[in-house]
């Protein structure tokens, strides 16, 4: 208990955020929501598919804007998932630093991440966040403090936390679904 967290970010990070999204076509005060598909190993992240099939039905449901962040090794991770989705979204991988994306969360009306270091930063910016986890426990790896997050976790029987490294298609990720995100986002009225 009493865990935050602070990370500033500067009116230049700022500015460079309003600059790029005008750039990628959302203009200041436009609903966007962020999806952050990276993890730093691979069994801590939600498949591709089940992105691309979120950020559809997002766009349909909420009518909001699409986009996808990540570092630069996150760039083609980013793009397959775009080729998946019916609509386009605006893919940033690669374009912020780590400030840069704070900024970028804070600007977003939520913030979708497995459990990852963008996901720490969604919550320290207050940004309604939903986080996704599978073999980490949340209770000790976060989200923590009091931001407007959820942690969206299906125990099926491994143990956990769980360094299987050669998982393959993790289960406990595959078994969160598209829906349940969607369920979790009206529960908690975070586009509304």
């Amino acid at each position: 208990e009493g865990l935050g967290y602070e990370f500033y970010i500067s009116d230049k990070n700022r500015l460079f955020v309003e600059k790029l999204l005008k750039e990628k076509g959302i203009e200041n005060g436009e609903k966007f929501v962020i999806l952050n598909p990276g993890g730093n190993w691979d069994p801590k992240r939600w498949p591709k598919e089940n992105f691309a099939e979120l950020a559809d039905m997002l766009i349909n449901k909420f009518g909001v804007k699409i986009v996808i962040t990540g570092s630069g090794r996150d760039v083609a991770l980013t793009n397959d998932i775009k080729s998946l989705m019916k609509n386009k979204p605006v893919v940033l991988a690669g374009s912020t630093n780590l400030k840069e994306l704070g900024a970028l969360m804070a600007k977003s009306k939520l913030v979708v991440a497995n459990d990852s270091g963008p996901m720490h930063i969604a919550v320290s910016q207050k940004v309604n966040t939903i986080a996704l986890f599978g073999p980490t426990k949340p209770e000790l790896t976060g989200p923590y403090g009091k931001g407007n997050f959820a942690v969206i976790f299906h125990d099926i029987g491994c143990e956990v936390p769980c360094y299987g490294f050669n998982c393959g298609k993790p289960r406990c990720m595959g078994v969160i679904k598209p829906e349940d995100v969607v369920k979790k986002i009206e529960e908690l009225k975070f586009l509304s």
